[in-house]
């Protein structure tokens, strides 16, 4: 297997994932419907299209289209066909699954949109094949900055997990904490004591993704750069889903004082381990992410890695999907991150 199929195989096996678990949560009331499992197909489409959420269904089969077909060549028809033909399938037996969910609901509109969210994602690979953007500069770009091989492939595909957490901004970006209504407000209008424990935690969460990053890249390259690059394209991928739930205002609020400090205590511990072995980052790492989950385990009220800012807490259609979605993935992420940080460790 090519670099370029392997690394498409993995981004489309972990998105592939993410799109079982977006269709099925919350997981809880499976029931027989009393009706055909395919009756969703034959059921009249609605009179009012809500097109925020057939936006997002049609978004969400963009990148499975666009990783299927570059993981069986991108640049044929034949993987264009393979590739569209999988994300109808997968969309169909999500929809056939949905009937046995009452939290759900399964639909035709789904699926058509769905399924042109895979068309157009294998469109695009036929496509971007051809254009030396692709073929020539970010084959570069992996072979000059990632570490070769499968290691560099699943790094990738790890960190593509985590941006896409970073599409809900109900998750503070590098903050771990829990703020009710009124805290929130509460830190908004009214000055409040300095708090140490979530700086802490902002500091442990960012050393911990800092690391990790460190560990996909070849030696030589910088260490605290592309960790400050990560915290802006997450910063401009929150701004515009904040911005699209018309809520902008104050998507800041988590910018206080303990997350500037939290984020600078992060970026200097980073910077402290650039000059440290493979195996020395990798065992930070790992101390790093166990200390992080016993933290947030052991101080529940202060710590929570996934706590949500209720003012962009979503509960309805496809949001809510979404926001579950990346609240799971932003829970599973550091052993994830475990797990590959495992596989580094036996290789140094």
């Amino acid at each position: 297997m090519s670099r370029g199929t392997r690394l498409a195989s993995y981004l489309g096996t972990t998105w592939a994932a993410v799109i079982v678990f977006a269709s099925l949560y919350p997981f809880s009331g499976w029931t027989d419907p009393g009706i055909s499992t395919l009756s969703f197909m034959s059921m009249p489409l609605p009179k009012h299209v809500l097109w925020g959420d057939f936006l997002i269904n049609l978004s969400a089969y963009v990148p499975l289209g666009l990783f299927v077909s570059m993981a069986f060549g991108s640049g044929r028809i034949k993987a264009l066909l393979i590739a569209t033909f999988l994300c109808c399938l997968l969309s169909f037996s999500m929809e056939s699954a949905q009937m046995y969910l009452p939290a759900r609901v399964a639909s035709n509109l789904d699926w058509f949109s769905n399924s042109m969210g895979g068309l157009i994602g294998s469109l695009v690979a036929l496509r971007a094949n051809r254009l030396p953007f692709v073929d020539i500069h970010l084959v570069k770009w992996r072979d000059d900055w990632i570490i070769p091989g499968a290691a560099g492939d699943a790094g990738i595909a790890l960190v593509v997990l985590w941006l896409f957490t970073q599409t809900n901004p109900s998750l503070p970006l590098m903050g771990s904490w829990i703020l009710d209504e009124g805290q929130l407000l509460q830190r908004l209008f009214i000055p409040h004591s300095f708090s140490f424990h979530e700086a802490a935690s902002i500091a442990l969460n960012l050393l911990s993704f800092g690391l990790v990053l460190s560990l996909m890249m070849k030696e030589g390259k910088g260490k605290l750069m592309p960790v400050v690059l990560m915290l802006f394209l997450a910063t401009l991928i929150k701004s515009a889903m904040a911005g699209f739930l018309l809520k902008p205002s104050v998507f800041f609020a988590w910018a206080n004082q303990e997350a500037l400090a939290g984020v600078g205590a992060g970026l200097a511990l980073i910077s402290s381990f650039k000059h440290g072995t493979r195996k020395i980052r990798t065992i930070a790492a790992i101390l790093a992410i166990v200390a992080q989950i016993a933290f947030t385990n052991l101080t529940p009220n202060i710590a929570s890695p996934t706590s949500e800012l209720f003012l962009f807490s979503w509960k309805y259609g496809q949001l809510l999907t979404l926001s579950g979605s990346t609240s799971f993935i932003a829970k599973l992420w550091p052993y994830l991150a475990l797990a590959y940080l495992g596989a580094i460790y036996r290789k140094v």
